[in-house]
């Protein structure tokens, strides 16, 4: 992670939660704004407790699921992301600036994924806080094995690569554009530009010539992005246009588990 990365999730972990919920005028369609970190010990309002308590009366046909967040607790993010996956309306995510960590298992919940050109998701592996001796030690470190397993669970269902792609993906704790999460199947369109400030410094390849791959992820987005084009480049308020590949892959089951972080 670059300092700049760093410092702009440490200024958004600094922000006041934030979850509301809008009716769109008199149509049967709503927003739900999940802004800063995600429950647990951040004593966070984004919990799944509230946004159950929001969906449980609404006779909605489309929900557009709007999020910012550095991510908080896997426990609630996974809750949240069961909650709207279950529920009977459209999901829609809208990755409005970063979706980092538990916050991205609550996007890859939802039915469709869009990601304007500017906007970042990372994952990464299960991660802990622990004190005590090196028996309790062992122990996190055990659950923490399991819950990594549990994690990737999260992601299969839409990641068109394979499982070790993702182990790598995961041990790297990857951050993604649009262009990037489309390509491995995490997001679905790649939406129109929000004005904020852009986080990636690229350098231009002035020879033509191929650049030996840095990290996982560049291998990957080369070799899986060919067999996912085209990322449709679309608005984030329109359609995408239809396409002859394959029927969607299937909802996940997202009734897995990972830890704050």
């Amino acid at each position: 992670m670059t300092d700049e990365l760093r410092a702009q999730v440490k200024e958004m972990m600094n922000k006041r939660p934030d979850i509301r919920f809008e009716a769109n005028g008199e149509s049967k369609e709503y927003s739900l704004y999940v802004y800063g970190p995600i429950g647990g010990f951040f004593f966070s309002e984004n919990n799944a407790q509230n946004v159950r308590r929001k969906l449980q009366d609404i006779d909605a046909e489309k929900i557009h699921v709007h999020i910012n967040s550095p991510g908080g607790s896997a426990f609630e993010g996974v809750a949240i992301g069961n909650i709207l996956k279950n529920h009977k309306a459209e999901t829609i995510a809208h990755i409005d600036g970063m979706a980092a960590s538990a916050a991205s298992v609550i996007a890859v919940a939802c039915d469709k994924v869009i990601m304007p050109e500017n906007t970042m998701m990372m994952i990464h592996r299960a991660s802990t806080i622990v004190w005590g001796n090196a028996r309790e030690m062992d122990k996190t470190a055990n659950d923490l094995k399991k819950i990594d397993k549990a994690l990737g669970a999260s992601y299969k269902k839409r990641f068109v690569g394979s499982d070790a792609d993702l182990d790598e993906l995961l041990d790297e704790e990857t951050y993604l554009t649009a262009e990037e999460a489309v390509a491995l199947g995490l997001a679905d369109v790649v939406g129109e530009e929000i004005e904020i400030q852009d986080l990636e410094d690229l350098d231009d390849d002035e020879d033509g010539e191929e650049e030996p791959f840095q990290n996982a992820k560049d291998r990957l987005i080369a070799k899986l992005g060919r067999q996912n084009e085209p990322a449709a480049q679309l608005n984030s308020n329109q359609e995408p246009e239809p396409t002859p590949d394959p029927a969607d892959p299937p909802k996940q089951n997202l009734s897995k588990l990972f830890l704050n972080i």
